[in-house]
């Protein structure tokens, strides 16, 4: 900045540019506060993790069925995105951005917050809950349990239409298993889900993904803007 603030768009530990660290305490956020050190590290799942740096990706490329690839032949990203019209996807891609995400330990219940579209999941973490009467939904019912430092979940009831950013669709038959894993630090966040979707799906889709605990990450409002087309429109 013109005043000689530097600022880092991004919670990931990048390094500076032109500040030298050692005549400067705290570096500026994007919400233009600055970020404290904690002296005590939180412990477990539950607190704000931060984007790991590398954006998930698939373990293998998405083998859809002959229905499932005529499907989404015609899509065109410019066009058929629902993130143009600010239209929130559903699981598991509400899960796959590069955006903070929050647990919040309530009980029988964990929520977690995602920062992208302003998303809250509820993980029912009760053994007797019937996820088979629930009404589908965007994100779906999602039932979990602890082993040891990772937390699973299991989520069904999805009413989604795609799976991913590239149209490839996604049955209401949908299963997704989630596994949310604790480094021996407590650190790293390591991430893995998998999808499936006998109807759209030969074999099963999997991606991994890794957050970071970053000290004075917070969750923000998301706020999607629809932009205006280049012809005025």
């Amino acid at each position: 900045m013109s005043s000689g603030e530097e600022i880092i768009f991004t919670d990931v530990n990048a390094p500076l540019r032109w500040t030298d660290p050692s005549q400067s305490l705290s570096v500026a956020s994007t919400a233009g506060e600055t970020t404290a050190i904690s002296e005590t590290p939180p412990t477990g799942i539950f607190r704000v993790w931060s984007w790991g740096g590398t954006i998930h990706r698939l373990r293998r490329p998405i083998s859809a069925t002959p229905a499932a690839q005529e499907a989404s032949a015609g899509w065109d990203p410019l066009t058929d995105d629902p993130a143009l019209r600010c239209a929130a996807p559903g699981m598991p891609n509400a899960n796959l951005n590069p955006y903070p995400i929050e647990f919040i330990d309530e009980g029988d219940r964990i929520r977690l917050r995602i920062e992208e579209w302003d998303a809250t999941r509820v993980i029912h973490m009760n053994t007797d809950a019937d996820s088979g009467a629930q009404a589908p939904s965007l994100l779906g019912y999602s039932v979990g349990r602890w082993e040891g430092k990772t937390l699973l979940i299991e989520t069904i009831q999805v009413d989604a239409p795609y799976l991913d950013d590239s149209g490839t669709p996604q049955s209401e038959n949908a299963e997704i298993f989630e596994r949310y894993t604790l480094s021996e630090d407590e650190n790293r966040l390591d991430y893995e889900v998998i999808v499936i979707d006998p109807q759209n799906l030969i074999e099963p889709a999997i991606w991994d993904a890794s957050w970071i605990w970053q000290p004075g990450a917070e969750i923000i409002p998301f706020e999607c803007t629809l932009r205006s087309s280049s012809g005025g429109d």
